[in-house]
């Protein structure tokens, strides 16, 4: 048995096309819609909405993981994390000049005059947007 297992707790990561990691994390950080929270083994039970943005993860062995994450919820109980996500995106599948692209498109659409609906979902694509890039730039700057 590996020393330091109590510094470690379950963890599973879910987007809504991929179970993208079912193992042990010795510290996991995420944005909520109330801002960062991290996480270690025996944090107290909570369930929080989370947001787009990056989700940082580090394995047993230490190593660290990033990935850009969506909307979704996650809940923390019984030294166990479960996160499901509506997307995920690691640096390998991202694409930084369509990122780009849709930041420009959805600060264009907000520049002109949209129903609220029109309106929420520019919002809701400049926020992914700006999550794809602000995750390029911490991976890659």
């Amino acid at each position: 048995m590996m020393r330091g297992n109590g510094n470690l707790f379950s963890a599973k990561v879910i987007a809504t096309n991929k179970v993208y990691y079912d193992d042990r994390l010795r510290y996991l950080n995420v944005r909520t819609l109330d801002g960062q929270i991290g996480f270690m083994a025996h944090h107290a039970p909570v369930v929080v909405a989370v947001d787009i943005g990056v989700l940082d993860m580090q394995k047993p062995d230490g190593s660290w993981e990033h990935v850009e994450v969506g909307k979704g919820i996650l809940q923390f109980a019984n030294n166990r994390l479960t996160l499901l996500v509506d997307t995920l995106e690691t640096k390998e599948e991202m694409d930084i000049r369509r990122a780009e692209e849709a930041k420009e498109r959805a600060e264009e659409e907000l520049r002109q005059k949209q129903s609220y609906q029109e309106f929420k979902k520019s919002q809701a694509a400049l926020a992914r947007a700006l999550g794809r890039l602000e995750f390029y730039k911490k991976t890659y700057m």
